[in-house]
């Protein structure tokens, strides 16, 4: 009995306790947020507070300098905080009717909303001090609502942010990491690999933290448009951080340091070119992930054996054995837009199985191939809905009927389809993409073009075809229109005829835009009938090397609206490209360019262009012009200068007349932007100073015959524009003085091209390299002005210009052999080669230059095989144009390829000379000068989807 009497007599006690706690509790208090001084003081009761209020009060302290004083109910301070908990239990504060929080302003008020029960209207900059604040109080609701934040707004797959969301990301995740939030921290982690590709246009990325940088990329929603990418913004990332942090040991299982993250990179899915050109010449291939090759070491000699063999011959066991349960081609849900331009490891069934990744191990589960029952059964794969641009150019390995399946099966709302230098594709995939792609609105089935009739120059004497392929066609039963399609690229197809492109308009009603440069074999008729099928609807036409002429010219003017006044600019004609198309006459061309007055992007080069129908044009939006080798003054170039102040690429060089009448171009306080000046005749200093150019934006000046530009211009472009990168000097007068002054001071310089210019040019101009200018140097061109060059100034350029990607060396006739060596050792990424050296053989190019797309040999002396033009298409995979000399052969002529319809080589010119034996002599120190005119003609050996086209050209031709 006494034991209960006492058990109640506790009960009771600890009843009253709580009453007395609860009575406590309930008390208001004063909090006294703020730092300093103040004017004075008002309080404020915050249970009566509307949202609206609690937003107006920030502005109110800071424009009133007052100190803020919040009547809070006590117990809802110890409810929704631990640190209130915390000292009104176990402090001297808990008898205090007045507390002093010293406290960022916006967080507190910020935290007494989240207290109050009110949902906070949070921008990217408030939720990392909000975050720290809600962990120093212990405010949970705070928290959470920072949490919901940074899930809801880095995870849309777009940035949508109005404050730059992005940009606060690293202080989030740096303020989650310090305070212990691993649940903020992964999804900051998400929200920057899901916005990835955004994330690396930012000009704050290379301060991401290692570690985000590291979770974001092992993140299986990593979101890139290729790998590319990816291993770009590493690099970028890498090269911007301090020598201590790069050799820093951040942890125990990342003791390589910042070089650990290379390993994340996919090595073989990196285009050929990037990785010999970008990664060779400055990091060691051993930090990237080496895959199935073990501990096996890789070298720019053995990176085409790694990146092709694995995939090609079984791209299955590859990914199982390598990237288990992660995709090799880089997709996922939210990607939008994917581009595996230059990577000619991509083939079908990689495609299928990367994009199958999570199955791998399975067995295709698909019973039956309902678009093309013949094929291979493919696994299944998801659906990439948000998937809108895909890229594909120079993938010559992968076949019509896998692409077409694989769209059909990932992508079927695709808008935008590139498919650049695929020649294996023929033009009559759109109907196969007509079922698998509906909604197409851009297609681009251009290939690399080389247009040799030019007017007055060469003549084709006769044209056979050797070898026809047949031609594929889809097998779809369906409609094989696209009636969404807008833009539509059929640059450099040869094949295509006038039956072929009338049947693509009246299945595409809905075209805008046209390019059908390069394609010889359309006639003037053809291409006038398939204009008439869009009246007033163009906005961009090019044509250029076509047989565009007056019929063509008719039909245009049907097509573009010609109704100036009743116009508007955007649904007017904006680009007209009509170079080399001999057929216009002057009225022709008089009649366009009178009604078309809002182009901003003009070309008609090479034809018969005036001053009369330059004066007929009078658009003031004009960006890009380009008049090259016409008979237009500087009188009628003034006119248009002066009227397109925006102008940004003019072009004139060969423009003869512009000798006789210069630029009178008077700038009277006018600004012009020009970034790209190509002149010949009529450029002089003066004219350079009357054309505003030294005080524009000018990156780019190309100077050919008849422009005369001192030595102290060329001086003055690097204060002209820090960013010059380009310049281009032919039959020039030139000296060591200009070109050492001109190389100091144009450290950025890219490209500099000098050709058959004269005066005195030493080696101390090579050896001015030696202060740096030549690091950021990716083109050099050579021609004719150092012939005294010998191959220990070739080695002195490898060392001082390691990331060249094209070179030309003509007119060297005191090099050798050493030098093909030197540049097959130290130049892996070079994809565009012009020699006149003395040789045994090139066959060292054909293993240490592998990324290769154009390759031009001339006079280098009997010791190419006769099997050259097919060793070059096995072993240079990217390589695209080749052209040789017949007296170079040992065996007198070279051999035709017999299976270039399965490699990227389109275009072989071979040189033949009159008698090779009496004019073609070895170029040696003592004699270094071809007697006579050797050259008599040119065979071109052209491929395209329908067979091989040989031609001979009455001249030697060159690539340009």
């Amino acid at each position: 009995m006494a034991d209960r009497s006492h058990e109640v007599a506790s009960l009771e006690g600890e009843i009253m306790s709580s009453s007395v706690a609860a009575a406590a509790a309930s008390t208001p208090v004063l909090l006294e947020v703020g730092f300093g001084c103040c004017d004075g003081e008002k309080i404020v009761e915050a249970g009566t507070l509307s949202s609206e209020d609690w937003k107006g009060l920030v502005a109110e302290v800071e424009n009133l300098r007052i100190g803020l004083i919040f009547r809070v109910n006590k117990e809802l301070l110890v409810k929704q905080s631990t640190y209130f908990r915390s000292i009104f239990s176990n402090f001297r504060e808990a008898g205090y009717e007045r507390i002093m929080v010293k406290w960022d302003t916006p967080t507190i008020f910020m935290l007494l909303q989240c207290m109050h029960g009110f949902n906070l209207s949070l921008s990217s900059s408030m939720v990392a001090p909000l975050l720290q604040g809600a962990v120093f109080f212990g405010v949970e609701s705070a928290i959470s609502a920072c949490e919901d934040w940074v899930a809801s707004m880095f995870h849309t797959g777009s940035n949508q942010s109005n404050d730059n969301t992005l940009v606060c990301l690293p202080s989030i995740w740096t303020t989650a990491s310090d305070t212990g939030v691993t649940s903020i921290m992964e999804h900051c982690a998400k929200g920057l690999a899901i916005n990835f590709a955004e994330a690396v246009l930012w000009e704050g990325f290379v301060d991401i933290p290692f570690l985000l940088l590291w979770a974001c990329v092992d993140h299986p929603e990593l979101t890139v448009h290729s790998e590319m990418q990816l291993c770009n913004a590493l690099l970028r990332w890498y090269e911007n951080q301090t020598e201590e942090l790069r050799l820093a040991e951040l942890t125990k299982h990342l003791c390589e340091g910042y070089t650990s993250i290379f390993k994340k990179i996919q090595l073989s899915l990196l285009p050929i070119e990037f990785i010999l050109g970008r990664l060779v010449p400055k990091y060691p291939l051993e930090i990237f992930e080496v895959g199935t090759r073990g501990e096996e070491s890789l070298s720019a000699a053995n990176i085409l054996e790694y990146c092709f063999a694995s995939i090609l011959k079984s791209p299955l066991e590859f990914l199982q054995k390598s990237w288990v349960g992660k995709p090799a081609i880089r997709l996922t849900r939210h990607s939008q837009e994917v581009d595996l331009s230059g990577c000619q490891q991509v083939t079908g069934p990689l495609l299928f199985w990367s994009s199958a990744a999570c199955n791998l191990l399975s067995k295709p589960s698909r019973k039956s191939n309902p678009l093309f029952p013949h094929k291979p059964l493919w696994p299944d794969i998801p659906c990439f809905e948000n998937l809108k641009t895909f890229t594909l150019s120079r993938c010559w390995r992968i076949q019509e009927e896998d692409l077409c399946e694989w769209l059909a099966a990932a992508c079927p709302k695709l808008l935008i389809l590139r498919l650049q230098d695929c020649p294996q594709l023929a033009i009559s995939i759109y109907t196969s993409l007509s079922a698998c792609c509906p909604l197409l609105e851009v297609l681009d089935l251009s290939v690399t073009e080389e247009i040799v009739e030019m007017k007055g120059a060469v003549t084709v004497q006769k044209s056979q075809v050797l070898v026809v392929y047949p031609v594929t066609h889809g097998s779809y039963n369906k409609s094989d229109g696209l009636p969404n399609l807008k833009e539509l690229s059929l640059r450099g197809r040869s094949e295509l005829s006038d039956g072929m492109f009338n049947s693509l308009g009246y299945k595409c009603p809905a075209l805008q835009a046209v390019d059908i440069s390069g394609c010889s074999q359309l006639t003037d008729s053809g291409i006038a009938t398939f204009l008439n099928l869009y009246p007033n609807c163009f906005k961009d036409f090019r044509a250029a090397g076509t047989s565009f002429g007056p019929a063509s010219s008719r039909a245009l003017l049907h097509a573009v609206p010609v109704d100036v006044a009743s116009t508007s600019k955007n649904h007017a004609l904006q680009t007209l490209d009509l170079d080399k198309c001999f057929g216009l006459e002057e009225k022709h061309l008089i009649q366009l360019l009178k009604y078309q007055p809002f182009l901003a992007y003009l070309s008609m080069a090479y034809t018969c262009v005036s001053d009369t129908a330059l004066f007929a044009f009078s658009g003031t939006d004009l960006l890009h012009l380009n008049l090259r080798e016409t008979q237009v003054s500087g009188r009628a170039v003034t006119h248009i200068m002066a009227k397109n102040s925006r102008l940004k690429v003019l072009n004139t060089r060969g423009c003869t007349q512009m000798a006789t009448n210069n630029l009178e171009l008077q700038c009277d306080g006018q600004s012009f932007q020009l970034e790209e000046v190509i002149m010949g005749w009529g450029l002089s200093d003066s004219s350079f100073k009357s054309m505003g150019l030294g005080s524009c934006r000018l990156q780019s000046l190309t100077v050919g015959v008849g422009g005369t530009v001192s030595n102290t211009t060329l001086r003055s472009l690097s204060h002209i524009s820090s960013t010059f990168k380009h310049i281009s000097l032919c039959f020039q007068v030139i000296s060591d003085e200009g070109m050492m002054s001109m190389l100091q001071e144009l450290k950025g310089l890219h490209t500099l091209e000098l050709r058959h210019c004269l005066g005195q040019i030493s080696r101390e101009s090579i050896r001015m390299f030696k202060g740096g200018c030549g690091l950021n140097l990716t083109c050099l061109r050579l021609e004719r002005v150092t012939p005294w060059m010998e191959d220990s100034d070739v080695l002195l350029l490898s060392s001082t210009c390691p990331g060249l990607c094209r070179l030309s060396f003509v007119g060297c006739h005191c090099l050798t052999s050493d030098s093909l060596r030197i540049i097959a050792s130290k130049w892996h990424g070079l994809y565009e080669l012009k020699l006149e050296i003395t040789m045994d053989g090139a066959s060292c190019l054909l293993l240490g230059c592998q990324a290769l797309q154009v390759l031009h040999l001339r006079h280098t002396g009997k010791g190419l095989s006769g099997s050259f033009i097919q060793d070059s298409s096995m072993h240079l995979p990217l390589l695209q144009k080749l052209a040789l000399d017949t007296c170079d052969s040992v065996e007198k002529l070279f051999n035709k390829p017999t299976n270039t319809r399965y490699s990227a080589l389109r275009v072989v010119q071979i040189a033949r000379c009159h008698q090779p034996s009496l004019f073609c002599l070895p170029s040696t120190r003592a004699n270094h000068h071809y007697f006579g005119q050797c050259h008599k003609d040119t065979i071109v050996l052209e491929w395209n989807t329908c067979g091989l086209k040989r031609r001979f050209v009455n001249e030697r031709l060159c690539f340009s």
